[in-house]
């Protein structure tokens, strides 16, 4: 490593900072392994992930937007934010399609397998259309809050043409209230916000400032300005480049107030610049075609040792050490190549490590996996079978294995600029805020889209960790942990809002299997249960046993993490012209679809139909036995039971029962039954689940609907388990007939929760099969085929077999995925069938 002490670089650099340049000597840089300074800022960032353990989330759709009715398919990648490697760390997904209130229109809990899992979000036909936002997460990723969470917008546009306007004055009153809305928020003032390169506008020195100007949505626009100091002298001017973004540089007088007159609009826009620091630290970077150039300056001090640290998701690739004096520039030239693709974080520290100024950049050495996606037939006709053959290499060509999705898709459905997973992971992924376009700086690249995105990287905050933590060993925030399952998180709290601290309380699943669990809530009445499997929807009884303060427990849920509004654009009153051909395509696809009801997978057209039938009678699926070979308590018939408990209720009701002792402490006997186990406790029951006596001993008979005992051959059907008789509990929330009432029984939760969502498979017809249904027409266009599970082998390898539709037409073929070093893979592919 060394500094530059050439001047052949005047072209990379503004012609009057080069005015100020003095040459130093390589013996003015030395390297830094054995330095306390640099190893402990080395180690202080390797710390912070080994700690915090980021992980990130990338979602995979079939297409970029939607109509009601259709079913987004989607494949999660999960992976350690450091090395991008498949992650095994959490276990479960959390998916959620939100609507422009976020409000959760769609939740799903995938199950991770070393980080991937295939799912999907069917769209009911009367979701209103708009932007809606969809977003996914671990439990993990919420230690760091939800600006790490995986988001993006998802359009969902009407499943049949907007209806006339004099047909329809509903929609005509919907489409002006969206009117009125755009046109208020159009009006709203833009954003406007400048960046001085490194973080300080310096008193003296020359200073790259950036700028962005966004509308409501976080849009760019496109402005011109002008700089002004405190006397309205005009100092410098300045146009955006991209998106409304752009750099002009400014040398500032100590003690002067600075201002920009933006004209984005009619009404031009005054906007005060960051003030004026009279000492400091400018640190610029400029990117070369192999090479990173350095420049170091600073103002008002004497000067000293600083030292550069480059890093790369916690990876410290480079790490110099040099001498500033006066106002000389100190110069450096960096090989792109120490460091891995991503985001570099270039950030300058004294000789004592106080970091003093930042900049990011972005490396991209590794142009990551290509996918070569070979049809076997140049054109295909209708239900003909095609065969794809998926190839994965590096960029020297060789093959490498790989976990892919695949998308067959209408060729007008394809969004230029969209997302993918090089852009989440390597770019978006570690800036804060929202990224207009992210897909082009790495579609397209040229000089021009690199100056872009050094504008960009200029506009966005760093987010992964702030140096003042960092440095100071803080210890990352870890509220919630690891979710290996799906589980219940909560709080125990007294009807004053005080946590019981130690409470119990207990679990009872009673649908779509039977799980009992018991557990005590921390210091601050905090608890969790995991463990928790199934398919589809939980059904839950959670109920506080904090003895006889139990009755004055509430249980409140984990709400789930907020929901950061973004301001979307709500659809737009026409639909643009690149996208109204495939729009109406969707459209009539949808409407084929509902009349023969093709969206599932097996269709028998009736004719007319009389359907006759009584009302069925409810029974009740807690109880095995029927009712009669028991001894029953009716709660009802017991008006006075006041604040007795359920064991309680049978001293002295039930002859052969026997109850002695209080609270967790309470045995009960049955007399006259024989223990083969060497116990004499019975089996106890609450809904139909085996619990513990605990789970009975503060349970309210109140909320108990019957209570039931069954001894010898009476209990014969639990076998051994009721040798010693049975005692059951049936509560009122858990049976068929209960009716709930609007104020919350204290204490107690009935809860429907989604379990692991268990995703569809893409449906796909198999015309050579002799029984598949060729009858019904076959409206496969938006979507033609999607396959989650693609792999290549070894030799970078794969195959997949589809049928087309009767579709005709160009249909885009498109992969995405990683390989197991956390290579992003990616690449497009044309089928014709005519």
């Amino acid at each position: 490593m060394s500094f530059s002490t050439r001047l052949r670089l005047r072209r990379a650099w503004p012609p009057a900072a080069l005015l100020a340049v003095v040459a130093l000597s390589a013996a003015a840089f030395h390297s830094p392994t054995d330095d306390d300074v640099v190893r402990r800022l080395v180690l202080s960032v390797q710390r912070f992930y080994a700690a915090a353990l980021p992980e990130k989330a990338y979602l995979h759709l079939d297409k970029p937007w939607y109509t009601a009715g259709e079913t987004i398919w989607l494949k999660a990648y999960v992976v350690d934010a450091e090395r991008h490697q498949p992650d095994t760390l959490s276990k479960v997904l959390h998916v959620e399609l939100l609507n422009a209130n976020s409000q959760l229109v769609a939740r799903r809990n995938l199950r991770l397998e070393a980080g991937l899992a295939p799912g999907d979000v069917a769209l009911p036909d009367t979701l209103s259309p708009g932007n809606y936002t969809l977003r996914a997460y671990t439990g993990w990723m919420r230690n760091a809050g939800p600006t790490f969470f995986y988001s993006r917008q998802v359009a969902i546009w009407p499943a049949a043409p907007v209806e006339t306007p004099d047909s329809k004055p509903a929609a005509v009153r919907a489409r002006a209230a969206a009117a009125r809305q755009l046109a208020q928020s159009v009006a709203t003032p833009p954003d406007v916000q400048f960046f001085p390169e490194g973080g300080n506008l310096v008193a003296g020195l020359e200073n790259t400032v950036a700028f962005k100007v966004t509308d409501f949505a976080a849009h760019g626009i496109d402005v011109e300005g002008k700089v002004f100091d405190g006397d309205n002298k005009l100092v410098a001017a300045f146009g955006s480049s991209h998106l409304g973004m752009g750099t002009f540089v400014l040398t500032p007088v100590a003690g002067q107030r600075y201002h920009a007159v933006l004209a984005p609009a009619a009404v031009p826009l005054t906007v005060p610049l960051p003030a004026v620091q009279a000492s400091g630290y400018t640190l610029h970077v400029v990117t070369l075609t192999n090479d990173y150039l350095v420049a170091i300056r600073q103002q008002g001090g004497s000067g000293g040792p600083v030292l550069v640290l480059g890093q790369v998701r916690g990876t410290a690739a480079y790490v110099g050490r040099g001498q500033v004096s006066g106002t000389e520039t100190f110069t450096a030239r960096i090989p792109k190549s120490k460091f891995p693709a991503g985001i570099v974080h270039f950030t300058l520290f004294d000789g004592q490590g106080a970091p003093l100024a930042e900049r990011l950049a972005f490396a991209q050495t590794d142009p990551g996996l290509r996918v070569t996606l070979t049809p076997d037939r140049p054109s295909y006709g209708s239900r003909q079978p095609v065969r794809v053959r998926v190839a994965v290499a590096n960029a020297a060509g060789e093959p490498v294995a790989a976990n892919l999705s695949l998308a067959v898709t209408d060729a007008g459905v394809a969004e230029a600029n969209a997302e993918t997973i090089a852009s989440n992971l390597l770019l978006t992924s570690d800036l804060a805020g929202y990224v207009e376009t992210p897909g082009y700086y790495f579609q397209n690249p040229t000089p021009e889209t690199a100056q872009h995105l050094d504008a960009l990287l200029l506009t966005q905050g760093w987010r992964r960790f702030a140096w003042t933590n960092v440095l100071s060993n803080k210890a990352p925030v870890q509220n919630f942990g690891v979710e290996r399952s799906v589980s219940v998180l909560g709080q125990i709290l007294q009807r004053n809002g005080k946590p019981v601290p130690g409470g119990k309380l207990n679990f009872l699943q009673t649908a779509p299997t039977k799980l009992f669990m018991a557990t005590t809530a921390d210091e601050e009445g905090r608890f969790l249960f995991n463990g928790i499997g199934g398919c589809d929807t939980i059904h839950v009884t959670l109920q506080s046993r904090t003895g006889k303060d139990g009755r004055n427990a509430e249980l409140h849920l984990d709400p789930g993490p907020p929901v950061l509004r973004r301001p979307m654009f709500p659809l737009p009153m026409q639909v643009p012209g690149s996208l109204a051909d495939a729009l109406a395509r969707s459209q009539q696809q949808r409407t084929i679809e509902r009349k023969f009801r093709l969206d599932t997978t097996k269709t028998i057209l009736l004719g007319g139909v009389t359907v006759k039938g009584a009302k069925a009678v409810v029974s009740d699926p807690r109880r095995l036995y029927p009712s009669t070979g028991a001894t029953v308590l009716k709660m009802d018939d017991y008006p006075g039971s006041g604040s007795n408990t359920v064991l309680q209720m049978l001293q002295g009701r039930v002859a052969g029962v026997t109850v002695t002792g209080t609270g967790e402490n309470t045995n009960v006997l049955i007399r006259g039954v024989t223990s083969f186990a060497g116990s004499s406790s019975p089996l106890f029951l609450l809904d139909g689940v085996p619990v513990d006596v605990s789970a009975l001993a503060y349970f309210p008979a109140t909320d108990a609907e019957s209570i039931e005992v069954l001894k010898g051959g009476q209990a014969a059907i639990y076998g051994s388990r009721g040798s010693n008789g049975v005692i059951a509990v049936y509560s009122r929330r858990r049976s068929p007939n209960y009716k709930p009432s609007s104020a919350p029984a204290p204490g107690v939760a009935v809860l429907h929760l989604p379990a692991y969502y268990c995703g569809r498979e893409f449906y796909v017809p198999r015309y050579d099969a002799p029984k598949t249904n060729r009858e019904f027409p076959d409206a496969r266009r938006s979507t033609l085929y999607w396959n989650p599970t693609v792999q290549t082998d070894a030799a970078g390898q794969a195959e997949v077999r589809f049928f087309t539709s009767d579709a005709k037409g160009a249909f885009q073929l498109r992969t995405e995925g990683l390989s197991r070093g956390g290579q992003p893979a990616q690449g497009q592919g044309i089928l014709r069938v005519e």
